[in-house]
């Protein structure tokens, strides 16, 4: 649906058709409110396809306590649209769900289209709801208690504005209007370190990361995966957000890719195999790829050429405590956020998520200072907190 241009005046603006955004409309549109939903993409929603891996990872059942999962306590906010409550606002909408073993809730149809399409059926339902797609927001004033929102398509104006996007548009509203935020910073993201393009594009699961933050240790298990500069796969992503809280990429982690053996255990296996007079490069197979084995020899700075009966003990121990602890160098990030940490502080808004400081100003989603490990928890808030601000409106 295209926007009328003699359209201007609007009850509520939302800036941002994304997961919280589309909520938010649909909710509020409950009142026979005139509502107009800005994105500058073609579809509402659209953001979603990239989600769990295509297959939209909906919420996660297992939630509370909020702050073991959030890099806060948001437990008064998903006590209001906690994950059941979602699914069966998602199930009235038409949308049929499963939770799989760690919790992680999918649509049935493993696509994000699934919800996508969802959504839309149900913006296109409300003929007091105009989508305005393909729409550029620009900046935004506020005179005579009415915001007027300046796009690449027009000025529109409204009596309620919601800013359901993150990045520079909600930071430069926010900081228009004196609100405080936290800087924005790339969250659920591969990790930049020393060249690893010797393990490029393997996968191993399960793997361990450790570091310490702040004085805090943080481990994080699960599948991590080597690219040519780095680490990804949902252990990186979510051992980033630590870094993205920190407010920067730099620091060591170490992996343990042999996470359910001991260093001893390793240590009896590999001796064992002394005997075998293998090509030391041989030593690990059956164990890891071939690559990993290289890596593993590179650090330890043994001779491929050598086999395995020269070994020593004390070289093999070396390489058994390898294994458990391969360390790399964290210099930045790649682009590939699936979230931004930081934006506007909950402290500086109302339970409604409204602005302390200016009247009839709200925020939802990811403009807020709320971010969440991988497995639904990010659109959990995005839900929750784009129905908070409906029933506001």
């Amino acid at each position: 649906m295209c926007y009328n241009h003699d359209m201007k005046n609007y009850d509520i603006i939302i800036v941002g058709a994304g997961a919280s955004g589309c909520l938010c409309a649909l909710q509020s549109s409950k009142n026979n409110k005139k509502i107009l939903l800005i994105d500058k993409l073609k579809t509402a929603g659209k953001k979603l396809m990239v989600t769990g891996n295509g297959r939209c990872n909906l919420t996660n059942l297992n939630i509370f306590p909020s702050e073991k999962y959030f890099n806060q306590n948001i437990d008064e906010y998903i006590k209001r649209y906690s994950p059941s409550l979602i699914l069966e606002y998602f199930k009235k909408m038409g949308l049929i769900c499963y939770a799989d073993n760690e919790n992680r809730v999918y649509p049935i149809s493993n696509s994000a289209k699934s919800v996508i399409d969802i959504l839309n059926n149900q913006l296109l339902k409300y003929n007091n709801i105009t989508l305005a797609l393909d729409t550029e927001f620009e900046a935004v004033e506020y005179i005579n208690e009415k915001y007027e929102v300046k796009t690449n398509k027009g000025n529109f104006f409204c009596e309620k504005l919601v800013i359901a996007s993150g990045g520079k548009t909600a930071d430069n509203v926010a900081k228009k209007f004196g609100i405080q935020t936290k800087p924005f910073t790339p969250s659920l993201v591969s990790l930049k370190t020393q060249s690893t393009r010797t393990v490029e594009n393997i996968r191993i699961n399960p793997a361990t990361i450790k570091l310490k933050v702040k004085g805090q240790n943080i481990e994080e298990s699960g599948e991590v995966l080597f690219k040519d500069s780095g680490i990804s796969g949902i252990v990186a992503f979510n051992i980033s957000s630590f870094f993205a809280r920190a407010g920067k990429f730099d620091g060591i982690i170490n992996i343990d890719i042999l996470p359910n053996f001991s260093e001893k255990e390793i240590f009896e296996i590999l001796k064992r195999r002394k005997s075998l007079s293998l090509p030391i490069n041989k030593m690990f197979d059956g164990i890891f790829l071939p690559a990993v084995g290289y890596l593993i020899l590179n650090i330890c700075k043994l001779d491929e050429d050598r086999t395995t009966d020269k070994l020593s003990d004390n070289e093999i121990k070396l390489i058994a405590k390898t294994i458990k602890n391969l360390t790399f160098e964290v210099k930045s990030c790649y682009s590939n956020n699936q979230v931004y940490s930081g934006g506007v502080l909950l402290s500086s808004l109302s339970k409604n998520l409204e602005s302390k400081e200016q009247k009839n100003l709200y925020f939802c989603g990811e403009v807020c200072d709320v971010d969440g490990k991988c497995g639904g928890y990010n659109l959990q808030w995005a839900w929750t907190s784009g129905l908070i601000v409906g029933d506001a409106l």
